[in-house]
């Protein structure tokens, strides 16, 4: 199934960004903390990473995601990860810098997932839009609005996201439901950079 013809069909759709836009093969799969803090980076808002699979720092942990967007570029072929997580949109010169680091990889086998966003803010998809346009990945995984707040993993192994259970258990209802107004999380925005 071509996931890029879906997600452009929701685009198009009255109403987008409105509720919970969910695009995936099969549900999520859960990663509880102490399996992964030995091995793991924190991505920060506003931060991007170039990395390839090393064993010493096999996942990108972004935690607390609410109004941000949290974007994977994973080449197949060379487990080369482009990570972002940011929560404006890129300037030009940041947009020219990823790309740069994308054509490094010599022919790239390029699958993308897109998590975050809440309240509507569609505004940020544009950078996805201008990726997809430059280096047609496989959009592999949305998970886009509603109200929760996201703990993820990026295994940078596998190229694949997990659920982050910071208490290394299952959230019960509502525990993720995000509590922080939209003017508190700009208090927290920065300029994007590579770390």
């Amino acid at each position: 199934m071509n996931f890029w013809s879906v997600y452009e069909n929701e685009k198009l759709k009255q109403g987008f960004g409105e509720g919970k836009l969910y695009i995936r093969s099969r549900n999520r799969i859960n990663l509880s903390l102490s399996t992964v803090e030995e091995y793991g980076t924190t991505l920060e808002m506003n931060q991007c990473m170039d990395r390839i699979f090393n064993e010493a720092a096999r996942y990108a942990v972004a935690t607390e995601m609410t109004h941000d967007l949290f974007v994977s570029l994973y080449d197949v072929n060379t487990e080369h990860s482009i990570l972002l997580r940011y929560s404006e949109h890129p300037d030009e010169l940041m947009l020219q810098k990823i790309i740069a680091q994308i054509k490094r990889i010599k022919n790239p086998n390029l699958e993308m997932r897109v998590i975050g966003l809440q309240d509507s803010n569609t505004e940020l998809l544009g950078a996805v839009d201008r990726l997809n346009n430059a280096f047609n990945p496989n959009l592999m995984e949305v998970d886009l609005f509603g109200n929760e707040m996201r703990h993820i993993v990026f295994d940078m192994k596998l190229g694949m996201s997990f659920n982050l259970l910071l208490l290394n258990r299952i959230y019960g209802p509502h525990e993720l439901v995000n509590a922080m107004t939209i003017e508190e999380f700009n208090k927290r925005k920065s300029e994007l950079k590579f770390v």
